[in-house]
């Protein structure tokens, strides 16, 4: 009796909002974790069963096309025993795909192909390649042979880690924030964001000392000893870092909730802002490192919640400016209004002597 294996290629329509249906759908329906389902959707094609009867084999394809995926049904020589767990999708290993390719249209990375397992873009203009499955590695940080993009939360070290993941996301932040998705929650990214905050704030007020100590020629004057100064820096410093992320990742995530850019939820929109805070480092610079620092963390925030939510970039520019052009507006508005209610009062209230 012949026996059938499913492939699994990705979305049926690709778009945003289908690429979320097809996750939740994949959780759901086969009790997969969030973090598992995003790496069967990055891997594809893949192999999520084998070794069943063609009937068998349909039940299975109809599960994930009723959710949004599309796959293939394909025949295959007998083999001695398969492993089933449930209903959950079991991928199998298949040989390397080799070479990656990228996408021009939706940048995403895939084995070599004729059509884009995403976006289903046409790629017929470039050599027709042959589309084979890959295989989908269940330990976190990916097989061996792929770079692991964030190694901060993957336990390869400290120092070597933070630095490695400060690289990636400084010089490579959209595949960054593409590959980087992780189920760690938010504290291995808060913790990423404090260290690089207290190194960037920190070297970027120590230039500004400096700076205007040299141009204003003062000296801190004070009945407090130096050690008492330098705790109280010690304890502010973090706090600031602190209270900054908790502010911006609040607001900018309230600003993606208004255009309609809230895809995956909350904790990406956190984990974007954290890791953002790879631009501050540039405070290390002398003098100009705060200013590029700052307008560095804002283009690695768009691409943060671009690449974390899957939305348009002008969606993601939208959603992270907003809070400035609300700010710009009251500041015109607070320009205008002031001069003219402080002038009504003096016409009014100088009458008379």
């Amino acid at each position: 009796m012949s026996q059938y294996k499913v492939l699994f290629l990705g979305l049926a329509v690709a778009g945003p909002e289908e690429e979320v249906r097809l996750l939740r759908g994949l959780e759901k329906k086969f009790g997969l974790s969030q973090e598992r389902a995003e790496r069967l959707l990055q891997r594809v094609p893949i192999v999520v069963k084998k070794g069943m009867s063609k009937e068998e084999m349909e039940r299975y394809m109809r599960a994930f096309q009723e959710v949004g995926g599309r796959v293939r049904l394909e025949e295959e020589e007998p083999i001695p025993e398969s492993q089933e767990v449930g209903e959950t999708p079991e991928p199998e290993k298949e040989p390397a795909a080799g070479k990656m390719i990228t996408c021009p249209q939706c940048a995403f990375e895939q084995p070599e192909t004729n059509q884009c397992v995403k976006c289903g873009l046409d790629l017929a203009a470039s050599p027709v390649y042959q589309e084979r499955a890959t295989s989908f590695e269940t330990e976190r940080g990916g097989t061996p042979s792929e770079e692991n993009v964030n190694p901060w939360e993957t336990g390869e070290g400290f120092v070597g880690a933070f630095l490695k993941t400060m690289k990636n996301a400084l010089f490579s932040p959209t595949r960054f924030f593409r590959k980087g998705k992780a189920a760690n929650g938010i504290g291995p990214s808060l913790l990423y964001a404090l260290i690089a905050g207290i190194i960037g704030l920190g070297g970027s007020g120590f230039w500004q000392w400096v700076l205007f100590s040299r141009m204003f020629h003062y000296e801190i004057a004070s009945s407090l000893p130096y050690s008492i100064h330098l705790t109280l820096i010690t304890i502010a410093l973090p706090l600031m870092v602190l209270f900054s992320i908790a502010i911006g990742s609040g607001v900018t995530h309230f600003c993606l909730i208004i255009v309609g850019g809230n895809k995956t939820g909350f904790r990406t929109t956190f984990r974007s802002i954290a890791y953002a805070y790879s631009g501050h480092l540039f405070g290390i610079i002398p003098f100009i490192g705060s200013t590029i620092g700052s307008f560095y963390t804002l283009i690695l925030t768009i691409i943060g919640v671009k690449e974390g939510h899957g939305i348009s970039a002008g969606r993601a520019v939208f959603a992270v400016l907003l809070p400035f052009i609300l700010l710009a507006g009251l500041g015109i508005i607070a320009a205008i209004f002031i001069p003219l209610f402080l002038g009504s009062i003096r016409i009014f209230g100088g009458v008379g002597v």
